[in-house]
């Protein structure tokens, strides 16, 4: 069983929310710390992590995953989201901002200025590249609830790159006859493709494929 990371607003916080979560006493576990909290550069307060060692044969009575963070510290989490973004825009010398808040069982940051338009690029690969790594390095803290990244005007700026991509395919095939197929989409993005190189007289399309690995295929007509 691998170590698992837990983070309060100072370490004993943290080891009461791992002696929380595993169902055992704090003077039982054994731990590393990972961060010890804090003010960081800017001044801003960071949550602690610590990482606790779990024996393969280590009882275990406590729910299967980290409990979810308390009130007290949502502001941490929120910040940090914030952090990482502004950090970002300083590298990049992008005029980004964000909003984040709590909604429900997720969290939501809305990306927002003028900056967003390098995210929106390329159908909107940047942005769905950053929103995996906060989730990652969410899930790296044990916080368990998903995260959702809006950026104003990324549907309409990928459903335009999606359908100008399936038509330029779509005159590739007729060119030489051979099939092209798409990565793998979702389904709204499967019906863009599929209404857009359906519009162009000639080719088929059809998906292949099962679950997150469906793709759309074109090919000349029969």
């Amino acid at each position: 069983m691998k170590d698992q990371i837990f983070t309060g607003e100072d370490v004993p916080d943290a080891l009461a929310a791992a002696g929380a979560s595993l169902g055992l006493p704090p003077d039982r576990l054994r731990y590393v710390v990972l961060d010890p909290g804090g003010a960081g550069t800017r001044d801003e307060a960071h949550p602690a992590r610590i990482a606790v060692m779990l024996d393969a044969g280590a009882p275990r009575v406590g729910p299967a995953h980290p409990v979810l963070p308390r009130k007290e510290h949502a502001g941490d989490v929120l910040a940090r989201l914030r952090r990482i973004v502004r950090d970002l825009a300083e590298a990049g010398a992008l005029d980004l901002e964000a909003e984040a808040s709590w909604e429900e069982e997720r969290l939501r940051l809305r990306l927002l200025g003028p900056g967003r338009e390098l995210l929106l690029a390329d159908g909107g690969r940047a942005l769905m590249a950053l929103e995996h790594l906060l989730q990652r390095s969410l899930a790296r803290d044990g916080e368990p609830r998903r995260l959702q990244v809006e950026c104003e005007g990324f549907r309409e700026a990928r459903d335009a790159w999606l359908g100008a991509r399936a038509a330029s395919l779509a005159h590739e095939v007729l060119a030489d006859g051979q099939p092209r197929q798409m990565e793998a989409l979702n389904a709204y993005d499967r019906r863009i493709v599929h209404l857009a190189a359906g519009a162009i007289a000639g080719v088929r399309t059809f998906s292949v494929g099962d679950g997150t690995d469906r793709r759309v295929t074109i090919a000349v007509a029969e």
